[in-house]
Parts: C-alpha cells; structure tokens; sequence
C-alpha cells in the first residue's frame, strides 16, 4: 500500500519557506526540487570539487598534458553536448526554448570551442588533431548517456540531463575564483575559471532550472525520483570525467590502452 501512496503523491512547489524569489535562483538561494537535486548528489559534488584535477587546476599546478587530455575529451563531448540541445529542438514548439536551445549550441561552437583551439595551440595541437582525437571510456559513457536520454526520452528529461554540466562548471568556477584568488592572477588556466565563474555562464543553470521547476510542479514521486537518478548519474560523469582526465586514462582499464 505503501508504494501506492508513492505513485500517485504529487507535490505544489509554489510556497517554499527556503527558497527568496526576491534575490533569484543563486548558488546558495536555490528552489526546492533544484536543493532536492543537489542535496541528492551532494558527496559526489563535494568529491568532485575536491579531487585532483580541480584542486590543481585551481592553485595552477596542473600538469598541462593532463589538462591537454581534458581539452580534447572536452571538445569531443561538446559535439555530442551540442547535438543533444539540438534533439530538444524536436521535442517543444516553445520559441523560448527552441531559442535557448540554438543559443547553447551557438555558444559551443563559437565560443567554448574557441578556446578549446587556443589553449590547444599553444600545446602544439591542431584543429585536424583535436577532431581524430580517441574518445576515452568515461566520455563515451557520459555522452552516450545523455544522447540516449535525448532521443528516447521527453524534454523535462533532457533539461535534467544537461543541467549538471552547467551548474557543476558554474559551481566549480565560481569557488575556485574565490578560492584562489589569491594567486589567480599567475595562475595558467586563469582564463578557463575566467570563463565559467562569470553571473553569464550561471544563467544557462538558471534558466534549466527555472524550467524544470515549473514542469515538475504536480508530478509524482516515482516521475521526481526518476529525475533525481537522471541529475546524479550526470554528475557522476562529470566526476569521471575529470578523474580519467587527471589518470590520462582511455579504458576502464590502464593494460588494457597498453595492449593497443
């Protein structure tokens, strides 16, 4: 019986004594199903920011040819990123999500991907290079994840999908600014914290969940907790992401790249 009360419970997000409209969506002023979320994923959030990759990025002690192997992971996922936005271009007739939707894929292509080349440039890697380069395990998981969602599953799935790619970005960029900001300023990937600390990368994060707090008012708990499995597996990915980054690691794996 129990588990039929769950089915068809359904919960009114519209009074939440926690959440200020008056300041807005912020990192620390968050709307109940969007704290539901992150309070979810919370230990691999928390891991996340405080693994390897990141901590050494931040103090700027990273070792480039890790963070070369992060570049080219990166850009390949930002392909299949920016195909998934353009799956949700099929699943509304909403012009204001239509538009988001092409803005993201705009911004990939002209301004992510920008200074992918830059910093890739200066590691003596071209253009040509970067799109042959291997995908590693993790980045197929990750992107073959989120592409499956795109296609087989409806738009509120796919908002959720893509929402931990930009709100971890917003996150990590914004406390590692703060973090060290100190030493930011001789810091060599200055520019990559410059780029996702900033209140305009943070919007991207605002508008998702603006609008999957509205499109998940009145559904039950089954459908919520589905959502909450989309959200923490994607922050999941991006944890491996950087993880396999710092390891340099293509397969699950490491003998099994030196038997290649």
């Amino acid at each position: 019986m129990a588990s039929m009360a769950s089915d068809t419970r359904t919960y009114d997000f519209a009074f939440d004594s926690g959440f200020d409209p008056a300041r807005g969506i912020r990192l620390d002023n968050l709307p109940p199903f969007a704290r539901r979320l992150r309070t979810a994923a919370d230990m691999v959030w928390e891991d996340g920011y405080n693994q390897p990759f990141l901590r050494e990025l931040g103090a700027g002690t990273l070792a480039q040819e890790r963070f070369a192997f992060y570049l080219l992971q990166d850009y390949r996922y930002l392909a299949d990123y920016a195909k998934v936005h353009a799956l949700a271009l099929t699943k509304t007739r909403d012009p204001e999500v239509m538009r988001f939707m092409a803005d993201v894929q705009n911004t990939i292509f002209n301004v992510e991907s920008s200074v992918h080349r830059t910093y890739m440039a200066g590691f003596g890697v071209n253009e040509n290079e970067m799109n042959n380069a291997r995908q590693s395990a993790f980045a197929r998981a990750y992107t073959s994840n989120i592409l499956a969602i795109a296609y087989g599953g409806d738009l509120l799935d796919i908002l959720v999908a893509v929402l931990p790619c930009a709100w971890v970005y917003a996150d990590y960029g914004q406390r590692l600014a703060r973090e060290f900001a100190d030493t930011l300023e001789s810091n060599p990937f200055r520019s990559w914290i410059d780029m996702y600390k900033t209140e305009e990368f943070w919007s991207s994060s605002v508008w998702l969940i603006e609008h999957i707090e509205h499109m998940v008012q009145g559904l039950g708990e089954n459908r919520l907790h589905e959502l909450e499995e989309i959200f923490c597996n994607g922050v999941q990915n991006e944890y491996m992401f950087w993880s396999s980054a710092y390891d340099m690691q293509y397969s699950w794996k490491p003998q099994w790249d030196e038997a290649r």
